[in-house]
């Protein structure tokens, strides 16, 4: 159990430190990385409260994300069909270079994660990952 719990930390150490340079270069906090990223990777979840469900992250911080994101340009709010209390968020172009970047970073915190991995290793690592995901999010559903 101690190796799972330092693989969290160090993990997150090694992302964070690879996401710093995107971050920098277009003057983005994390959270709203994450948004962008979110949105980018999830087109059927679409809503601040869908980023909030999926990504366990403060409802606070998602809304000053998304503020933050469509003042830059990063983002458009749109209802759909008449549900005028539901905002849909949409990526606008400009948003593409960042997305691009971050997917670059995505795949070398991966090629460094894996790396020594054969990739019969790596698929029952993936599958026990979302196997461990599942479980975390079963257990915070029914215990909140």
């Amino acid at each position: 159990m101690d190796i799972m719990l330092e693989n969290l930390y160090v993990s997150r150490e090694l992302y964070s430190s690879l996401l710093h340079p995107v971050c920098t270069k277009y003057g983005l906090a994390p959270a709203e990385l994450l948004v962008l990223l979110f949105l980018a990777n999830n087109t059927e979840y679409d809503t601040a409260k869908d980023i909030v469900n999926k990504l366990k992250i403060a409802k606070s911080h998602v809304s000053i994300s998304v503020r933050a994101l469509e003042e830059r340009g990063y983002l458009r709010g749109n209802y759909k069909d008449r549900n005028r209390r539901t905002i849909h968020l949409q990526l606008s172009d400009t948003a593409a270079s960042v997305i691009s970047d971050v997917r670059n970073v995505q795949r070398k915190f991966g090629s460094i994660l894996g790396h020594g991995f054969s990739e019969e290793e790596l698929k029952h690592f993936q599958n026990y990952l979302q196997r461990a995901t599942e479980n975390v999010n079963l257990y915070l559903k029914n215990s909140i």
